[in-house]
């Protein structure tokens, strides 16, 4: 049996879903005046002074702490046709290729698991991303309501990380070929996995 692994954002999709999703729920306006009021964190992650999971961790703590989960899962639903509309036709005839010929297919990206699971339940892929953490409020005596935090609940899906999240699931010695697409330097380690490493491919 084979498996392959498919980044989303610039692999399969076009642009970044993470800008997308924020200005889908909050609207355009608050996603523009978000980022103006964090520009010193935009650039220091530009020029290569803060981190990618800094850099996302501080957009997801402006955007989204103390948002319901059950209307955040409720917007990520919503939100599927738009990643959808965003897909590469070169990207799906490669992934409905691989699943013709019986592979496992894999969706391993940097972007939040809990809007991109909808699609890939929609295209047949496994899901491994970046999940949010929660906190629990009380709302009155006999129930409460769970709100993200702001935070991850795990470490950020990008560099070393998807190397590490895809190992921890899938045991690689188990496959004959493994197949690896991505577009950026956040998937060389996902590459290095791979027998049949693709690098910019669609």
């Amino acid at each position: 049996m084979n498996i392959a692994f498919f980044d989303f954002d610039g692999t399969m999709a076009k642009g970044d879903s993470l800008l997308a999703f924020v200005a889908f729920v909050r609207g355009k306006k608050r996603l523009y005046w978000g980022l103006i009021s964090r520009c010193f964190i935009l650039i220091g992650y530009a020029i290569g002074l803060i981190s990618n999971t800094k850099a996302k961790q501080a957009v997801m703590r402006y955007f989204f702490a103390d948002m319901s989960y059950k209307e955040f899962l409720q917007a990520c639903e919503r939100f599927c046709s738009e990643l959808e509309s965003r897909l590469k036709p070169a990207a799906l005839a490669r992934l409905q290729w691989h699943k013709d010929r019986g592979d496992i297919v894999v969706m391993v990206s940097a972007s939040f698991e809990e809007y991109l699971a909808p699609l890939c339940a929609r295209l047949g892929m496994e899901c491994i991303g970046t999940r949010l953490a929660l906190d629990s409020r009380v709302c009155d005596e006999q129930a409460c309501e769970s709100v993200l935090s702001g935070e991850f609940a795990t470490p950020n899906c990008y560099g070393e990380q998807k190397a590490v999240r895809i190992k921890a699931r899938y045991d690689l010695s188990s496959y004959e070929e493994i197949y690896a697409y991505g577009d950026s330097k956040g998937d060389v380690a996902m590459l290095a996995l791979a027998t049949h490493a693709f690098y910019k491919p669609f």
